[in-house]
């Protein structure tokens, strides 16, 4: 069972279980106090929204440094306190480009911790879409999980490995490697997982769950989702330019929904940990 956290803050939340909130970041333009409120709020709830920023890059840069220290990254597509998301459309690119990303746990696959995931819409163009970065609460999810899908989740080891050469390193795509299915570095025991790729979809990753048949598999990774989505633990957010997402990686799993033709979208991310390694 997930530890329990603090009691969420007060105002309005995101979504029917208690996740996220709203904040008021004036003055915009103090970034190291736009930090502070998103920081305390992501904690606090899980997920943390700001409207209409205007951001430079040198701006969330520095935004990204005074919410924690910078992950030391090894992926091949940018640094992690300044990524750029821009929906590409080159081929192969999976994580970078234009399709679907199921929930998943940043981090999960190099083996780093990540606790705080930054989003910010620099860019977003084209008419009013669907599209969108959806957040799970997935303590809550945790909390309430039938017992079938529990059982699987305590007794069964997932395995996964890298598809996405454009993303990955070479070593997270040369095999299967087991990951714990469960993490806590101290500060909540949580889910550290990812949800499998539509069958029609160009997989970023691969994942199984060793000693399941691929039909068992299949029907149990369709039943967690199924869970996961659920709106009372689940919230999209519908891009504009200027929005700050901030995500508690470890309360949290995340992921988006595909790109519509006519919509451009150049988010900026960054990660972040509370304490060094």
């Amino acid at each position: 069972m997930p530890t329990p956290l603090s009691t969420r803050p007060a105002g309005r939340p995101l979504t029917a279980s208690g996740l996220g909130r709203t904040v008021d970041a004036a003055p915009p333009q103090d970034v190291p106090a736009v930090a502070a409120a998103v920081r305390s709020a992501a904690l606090g709830s899980g997920l943390a929204l700001v409207r209409d920023l205007r951001l430079t890059e040198q701006d969330f840069r520095t935004l990204v440094h005074h919410l924690g220290h910078t992950v030391d990254n090894h992926y091949r597509s940018g640094g992690s306190d300044l990524l750029r998301l821009k929906g590409a459309t080159d081929p192969g690119a999976v994580i970078n480009g234009r399709g679907a990303l199921p929930l998943h746990t940043d981090g999960l696959l190099l083996g780093q911790q990540v606790d705080l995931i930054v989003l910010y819409a620099a860019d977003v163009r084209g008419p009013d879409a669907a599209d969108g970065t959806v957040v799970c609460d997935q303590l809550s999810a945790w909390r309430d999980l039938p017992e079938d899908l529990r059982t699987i989740l305590e007794a069964r080891e997932f395995q996964y490995r890298g598809r996405d050469s454009s993303h990955f390193p070479d070593d997270v795509q040369d095999g299967w490697v087991t990951v714990p299915v469960h993490r806590d570095y101290g500060r909540v025991r949580s889910l550290n997982i990812t949800l499998p790729f539509a069958d029609d979809a160009e997989a970023g990753w691969e994942v199984r769950v060793n000693g399941l048949d691929e039909p068992a598999t299949e029907a149990f990774f369709a039943d967690l989702g199924r869970w996961l989505h659920a709106p009372e633990y689940c919230y999209t957010h519908h891009w504009r330019t200027g929005d700050l997402l901030v995500i508690d990686n470890q309360q949290t799993l995340h992921g988006r929904t595909a790109l519509a033709d006519a919509r451009t979208r150049v988010l900026f991310r960054g990660q972040v940990v509370l304490q060094p390694s």
